[in-house]
């Protein structure tokens, strides 16, 4: 028996005491913690390793390219004509 393995049945009685107490109701998020419990994403991706790194490193490029991207055009938006981008362009005269 390995303590803390997912497969294993068997925990001390004091492990049990404590998940008797169940915090249901009393946090804040309860109710985000049930819907990401209900979608079975531990079983699947978390409990494993490899694919919890890979869930994680993946996770982390498009949470960041969609941050970034949101960001600029809250910008954009925020400061439209006067970015250089909004600049008209005159094309030099010629001689």
């Amino acid at each position: 028996m390995v303590f803390g393995s997912p497969f294993s049945e068997h925990y001390p009685a004091r492990i049990w005491a404590s998940l008797r107490k169940s915090r249901k109701g009393k946090d804040c998020l309860s109710s985000l913690f049930h819907f990401v419990n209900s979608t079975r994403i531990y079983d699947h991706v978390l409990k494993h390793s490899k694919r919890y790194w890979i869930f994680t490193v993946f996770g982390g490029f498009a949470s960041c390219y969609t941050i970034s991207n949101l960001c600029d055009n809250v910008w954009k938006r925020a400061n439209k004509g006067k970015l250089y981008i909004d600049l008209p362009y005159q094309s030099p005269e010629e001689d």
